[in-house]
């Protein structure tokens, strides 16, 4: 193994890099957009104290507790183009900086408030998923709208006085908010609503999968923070194209991450119960297995995947270790990491090698 592996696996348990502090600096700025965007709805709709109430319980309930990623790739993004630059980030584009970054944090709430409603999931970041609060249950579907509309309250906020940039940064949110819509769409209707039929495997093949994740993770996850640290600081059209390959190369290897983790990932570090199994999802150990299985195998495999038994998902697991996709994991994890380092220095000059660095080698080998 080269030095540069090792120490990113090293930057990978240790944190990865600034984005823990990037995690801080995110949380001592929430309350203040919070208070922003309540004494709005306050003062434009003469909103009653339960209501303000509610929504703050919303807020903080739903986009507090995460790992910061996306927030702190935006802040991380706009660092390392500024310094490319000469200088460090001036106080405006601090500001617009964190507003984005918060906005996507937003946007990763609802989404997730949605996919937990959508996948019966119980738990979210080690407690109660937002549904699952017995005074909330499904009212969390318009709460899940009501957090996209912080998302543009925050867009608004940071450049309405700049009509060119808000343009860019509203159809950037808006594109990238629709590209995960449909992301999940095809996700979704890969595995029709009551519908667990075997013959449906036929189409859980990598092409598919990475079509999927392609448009449900890493657009949001990855291109729109460092889109938008792109578009804070005025980078050129070219390098929009160059940020776009290598994030789809890296929530390619994100996703990955989440499918073996729901599988065969530690509660206690995650924080939430894997559903992927008794889902009957296409997820990338279920390709990869389909691709490996003997006939004897997949026969097996059909009467356990897509059931919520313990021994149901007991023996999908067995069935994956049976065909080594725990060290085939590993292998495709080594080998994602150097393909995007590749990718990543060979854009050097049109891009900072540090906007991407930090992020791939925080996740690169992650637990959770």
């Amino acid at each position: 193994m080269s030095t540069e592996n090792k120490e990113s696996k090293t930057d990978a348990k240790q944190g990865g890099g600034n984005f823990t502090t990037y995690g801080e600096t995110l949380a001592a700025n929430f309350d203040r957009f919070v208070q922003l965007f309540l004494d709005d709805i306050r003062t434009k709709y003469n909103f009653p104290d339960s209501a303000i109430n509610r929504l703050d319980q919303l807020l903080h309930y739903t986009c507090l507790g995460g790992k910061c990623y996306r927030g702190g790739l935006v802040l991380n993004t706009v660092k390392h183009l500024c310094q490319r630059n000469g200088s460090p980030p001036n106080e405006e584009q601090k500001q617009q900086a964190m507003a984005c970054a918060w906005a996507i944090e937003a946007l990763q709430a609802c989404f997730l408030v949605a996919d937990d409603v959508m996948d019966a999931s119980s738990t979210r970041r080690g407690k109660p998923c937002w549904y699952k609060i017995p005074e909330v249950q499904l009212d969390a579907v318009n709460d899940s709208l009501i957090l996209e509309s912080f998302v543009f309250f925050l867009v608004k906020h940071a450049f309405g006085s700049n009509m060119a940039m808000y343009c860019a940064m509203y159809d950037l949110y808006r594109e990238t908010s629709f590209q995960t819509q449909l992301g999940q769409m095809l996700d979704l209707t890969s595995q029709p609503q009551g519908v667990k039929d075997p013959a449906l495997l036929t189409n859980f093949t990598l092409e598919n999968y990475t079509r999927i994740i392609t448009y449900k993770t890493a657009f949001y996850s990855f291109y729109l923070p460092i889109a938008a640290g792109l578009i804070i600081c005025g980078c050129p059209p070219e390098t929009f194209a160059i940020a776009r390959d290598i994030c789809i190369q890296l929530g390619v290897k994100f996703q990955i991450q989440d499918d073996f983790l729901d599988c065969f990932g530690d509660f206690d570090i995650l924080g939430k119960i894997g559903t992927d199994i008794k889902d009957h999802k296409l997820t990338w150990l279920c390709a990869m297995a389909l691709s490996l299985f003997s006939a004897e195998q997949r026969q097996e495999f059909e009467r356990h995947y897509g059931h919520e038994g313990k021994e149901d998902e007991d023996a999908v697991r067995a069935l994956y270790e049976a065909v080594d996709l725990p060290n085939l994991y590993l292998t495709q994890e080594q080998e994602s990491f150097d393909s995007i380092s590749s990718s990543i220095a060979s854009h050097a000059e049109a891009v900072p090698p540090a906007v991407f660095r930090e992020i791939l080698d925080k996740i690169h080998l992650r637990q959770k």
